[in-house]
């Protein structure tokens, strides 16, 4: 699209929307947001323009409206999976869509679009969410999981390997998907045990290095022995199945499908860092510890991973109580 065509199309955005794509221009290019969360924050926008489709210039915005929105997604039916039909939102995804408006909303503020503590201040939060679901998966979950790889991959060594390496990666290191994708072979360090985890591939935008279990050793070890017979010349740790190149999102997403269907598991990726994080837990690990392997900024955050520990898990402790 050449530039006469892109003035065109920005003319006839409304002064919202223009101001809007001059927000995620900011945050793309100054703050350095990953393009993960650039597309979060084009969906929640357009989803608030899809249920308040009056509000088209600043001088539309009215507090009380960000409540209408909120009603909005917890009464609206959604079409999903094959033509299922479902009713409203979860409280915590309320919580993000407001989040990610108030950031917006804020940024007109501060560039004086909108005056200053005219919107922001006035807007209700929706209530914190509270987590009754097991986040964590079971050992019998993971068992599953695992065992549909090894059954259906017998004539696929390499495509083996590589399955079984990325289940390892997530039980044993609690790694995002989009850190998954983003490894390189350079970041895994065999004489020291570490695994490094680069700041650009990371949510937080801090790098980090995480001590690799033995039994993980043992999986790259082995997956990189094969790897080398596929004369395979990118950098990138977890390949395609199908081009000399780093497993891609979308392939990644493939995969979580496959396995979901083959194991019987109802799964997602990110419940595998919860479990991680849960076993560390119950290895006694300090929640500074275990927020730092994270890549987490608050203990608050990391202790929200941790709702899936159950106060059934203390009955060993407790019986080693004596007085």
């Amino acid at each position: 699209m050449n530039s006469k065509n892109n003035t065109q199309l920005h003319t006839n955005l409304s002064e919202l929307q223009q101001l809007f794509e001059t927000y995620i221009s900011d945050c793309e290019y100054t703050k350095n947001l990953r393009w993960q969360t650039i597309k979060s924050y084009r969906e929640v926008f357009s989803t608030f323009q899809k249920l308040l489709p009056d509000i088209k210039d600043t001088s539309d915005l009215e507090p009380h409206q960000m409540n209408e929105f909120y009603k909005l997604l917890s009464t609206r039916e959604r079409i999903v999976g094959k033509g299922a039909i479902k009713i409203g939102v979860k409280p915590s995804t309320i919580r993000t869509y407001h989040n990610k408006l108030i950031a917006f909303f804020s940024w007109l503020e501060n560039y004086n679009h909108i005056e200053k503590g005219s919107f922001v201040r006035h807007v209700t939060k929706p209530p914190l969410p509270t987590y009754e679901d097991e986040k964590a998966l079971s050992d019998q979950e993971v068992s599953k999981i695992i065992a549909s790889i090894t059954l259906h991959s017998i004539d696929n060594p390499f495509m083996f390997k590589r399955d079984i390496l990325i289940v390892m990666l997530f039980l044993y290191t609690g790694i995002r998907k989009g850190e998954l994708i983003g490894l390189r072979i350079q970041d895994i360090d065999f004489e020291n045990h570490t695994l490094y985890v680069f700041e650009k591939t990371s949510k937080s935008k801090k790098s980090r290095y995480i001590p690799l279990h033995h039994a993980l050793i043992k999986h790259l070890k082995v997956y990189l022995k094969k790897r080398k017979t596929k004369k395979l010349y990118t950098d990138a740790l977890i390949v395609s199945l199908k081009q000399d190149r780093a497993l891609t999102h979308y392939g990644l997403v493939h995969w979580v499908r496959k396995y979901k269907q083959l194991s019987g598991v109802k799964f997602h990726v990110h419940q595998f860092r919860h479990t991680f994080a849960c076993t560390l837990a119950k290895q006694n690990a300090d929640l500074t510890s275990i927020m730092r392997v994270l890549g987490h900024s608050s203990i608050q955050m990391t202790a929200r991973y941790l709702r899936s520990i159950t106060a059934e898990n203390s009955r060993s402790f407790i019986e080693k109580i004596t007085y």
